[in-house]
């Protein structure tokens, strides 16, 4: 009798442990929510004067290849899709440079330059590899450094330059003009222009 007291209530403590447990994991997974703490800083803050007058986008295709003596050379096939644009800094502008005349109005612009010219890594791929062994991370960024190089080239074969002086003065004649001036002249400073096809920061 004693042994059978013993099991049932053995028995019901089990039960009552094992609804409790239940129970309080349970509740817990309920009460768990998800917190995060973000501590951001902004490292620099700076002015930018530049006007973005062009945009071309580029889409390339691309055969890369590694070239070895002993193994077969290693290739890549990209699909590369490409931006960059065409910009004034205005903050170059100096007092010496804007001469006022009556009605006439003279200014000398710097010479343009590319803002940025970057490959779109969201909408490029890499379409196919061959033989790329130990050297594939290679393989694929180096095809990528070199797409980028010819990107600025393209750009600049396409008179992205040009065009920015262009759409500088369709843009800039206008709003001299409604400052009062009944001629506007704008010119550019040559003396930068060696220096143009450089991506700036």
């Amino acid at each position: 009798m004693k042994s059978i007291l013993k099991i049932i209530i053995g028995t019901t403590i089990g039960i009552v442990i094992c609804l409790l447990v239940f129970f309080i994991s349970g509740k817990s997974k309920k009460s768990e929510h998800t917190v995060s703490t973000h501590r951001e800083v902004v490292e620099k803050v700076e002015a930018v004067g530049k006007l973005e007058l062009v945009r071309m986008n580029i889409r390339d295709v691309l055969e890369h290849k590694i070239v070895r003596e002993w193994l077969p050379n290693a290739q890549a096939l990209l699909i590369i899709n490409g931006e960059a644009a065409g910009c004034i800094d205005l903050q170059k502008v100096k007092s010496g440079d804007v001469v006022i005349s009556k009605d006439t109005l003279k200014i000398k612009l710097p010479y343009p330059e590319i803002c940025y010219c970057k490959i779109d890594h969201e909408k490029s791929k890499v379409f196919e590899t061959k033989n790329e062994f130990l050297s594939g991370a290679k393989l694929v960024d180096g095809a990528y450094a070199e797409a980028e190089k010819q990107l600025r080239q393209t750009v600049l074969k396409a008179g992205i330059l040009e065009q920015t002086k262009t759409n500088a003065i369709v843009l800039l004649k206008p709003f001299f003009e409604t400052l009062g001036f009944k001629y506007t002249i704008i010119y550019f400073d040559e003396t930068d222009a060696g220096d143009a096809g450089r991506v700036k920061n």
